[in-house]
């Protein structure tokens, strides 16, 4: 006991004491600092999650920003070329394309135009690729696709904008799991172009998206813009196609009208022949002893008589030629890039189908048959500008007339002057009496 009560070993227990004291004021200090440390570290992982999402906020603002910045500086150029009244149909994919890149960046599109079925189901409603890019070799069940098949095929059917997600969620599909049309397509954004009329909805085609390299907030908004804008564009171009064929042809056979062929049509051909050095053939013929056919077999006949004639002068076209019908019962043919010897023989060939093909009551006409005469006129031999071929080629033609008609006449470069007069004229053929 007395040691115990000792002062060394009093000195001793205090300074035990003091150490443990010490002791257990580290442990709670390392264990405060733990704590702290763990804290910081929360704070830093959550400060970098932060900067992580801002930086991919940042990017995707900027991204957002570029792409709304690329429809801004394309969609005036775009909508005025699909709104010129001379625009072609076949342009319109190619246009609505360069809006779909500018925006989305993408490395696949397709561009799908839709094509009707038939009525009696005898052919189904199918889509038809006009143009594409991000593909090398498009595999064949990619370049016809029936409506209802595939991806395409369903978003056409149901004329419903899809992206990625939407092909996972059973509300959008009715529950079913719509299969790919082929493995390399990636359609990630797929929507109709879809026109609405007073008959209902048509589906005018389908634009399919691949791998965008922007993904717009509002992306389903800003490509159903696309669509909705091809849309319009290709209805425009369609309406517009008709418009001027109605306007530019003939009523009765089909053939150009006078106004379009004559001041646009062979304008441009001249233009185009002198520029490149090359001839141009015009022939002008007319129906020998068309008012005794009208006045015999009365006018519905006449009338049926240039339709038939209309539709054999079309068959009997070079690709190239065009035909028109000048008014009445004369016509006019351009060739171009046609020597005056080409075009010599092209019309008499011409000539020649009519005289051969059977034309209802042609036993009634003075020559028992129907048939033309016509002259011929080149450029630049024979003149250089429309007034001056199409004003030549028919002096040859009254040539033909006087010489018994059912014959073609080629423009030498001297006018007609009195009936005897006829030394600027070479006969190609006449009818053998």
């Amino acid at each position: 006991m007395d040691d115990f009560n000792s002062p060394q070993f009093l000195t001793m227990a205090g300074a035990l004491a003091l150490l443990v004291v010490l002791l257990l004021m580290n442990l709670l200090r390392v264990r405060r600092t733990r704590v702290e440390l763990a804290r910081v570290q929360k704070q830093l992982t959550r400060s970098e999650a932060q900067t992580k999402e801002q930086s991919r906020m940042i990017s995707r603002l900027r991204a957002e920003k570029g792409s709304v910045a690329s429809l801004a500086l394309s969609l005036p150029t775009v909508v005025q070329e699909l709104n010129r009244t001379d625009m072609d149909p076949r342009r319109v994919p190619g246009l609505i394309m360069n809006l779909v890149e500018s925006i989305f960046q993408p490395g696949q599109v397709l561009f799908y135009a839709a094509r009707a079925g038939a009525k009696d189901g005898s052919r189904p409603a199918e889509l038809r690729l006009v143009h594409h890019f991000g593909f090398g070799d498009v595999p064949d069940v990619l370049k016809r696709v029936p409506f209802g098949k595939g991806k395409l095929g369903w978003v056409a059917a149901h004329r419903i904008d899809m992206l990625t997600e939407d092909w996972l969620n059973p509300a959008r599909t009715d529950g079913r799991k719509i299969e790919d049309n082929h493995p390399a397509l990636r359609a990630e954004v797929v929507g109709p172009l879809v026109h609405h009329s007073m008959d209902g909805e048509q589906v005018l085609g389908v634009i399919s998206i691949g791998s965008p390299g922007t993904r717009p907030r509002d992306e389903k908004l800003m490509f159903q813009l696309i669509t909705n804008l091809g849309s319009l564009a290709l209805v425009n171009a369609n309406l517009m196609t008709r418009l001027r064929e109605r306007v530019n042809t003939d009523g009765l056979t089909g053939l150009l009208a006078k106004r379009y062929f004559m001041e646009e049509l062979v304008a441009r051909m001249i233009v185009a022949a002198e520029r490149e050095a090359q001839p141009l053939g015009l022939f002008i013929f007319d129906l020998d002893h068309f008012k005794n056919y009208n006045d015999t077999n009365g006018h519905p006949a006449g009338d049926d008589l240039l339709r038939s004639l209309g539709d054999l002068l079309r068959a009997q076209l070079r690709p190239g030629d065009h035909c028109c019908r000048y008014g009445g019962e004369e016509f006019v043919i351009v060739m171009p890039d046609t020597s005056r010897e080409e075009a010599y023989k092209g019309a008499e060939r011409i000539r020649k189908a009519i005289q051969d093909y059977v034309f209802p009551h042609q036993e009634k006409q003075p020559n028992r048959n129907v048939t033309i005469s016509g002259g011929v006129a080149a450029f630049p031999h024979d003149g250089n500008s429309v007034a001056d071929l199409t004003r030549h080629a028919d002096s040859a033609l009254y040539e033909s007339k006087r010489r018994g008609r059912n014959c073609v006449t080629m423009y030498q470069g001297v006018d007609i002057g009195d009936a005897g007069d006829v030394s600027g004229f070479d006969l190609i053929s006449v009818t053998d009496e």
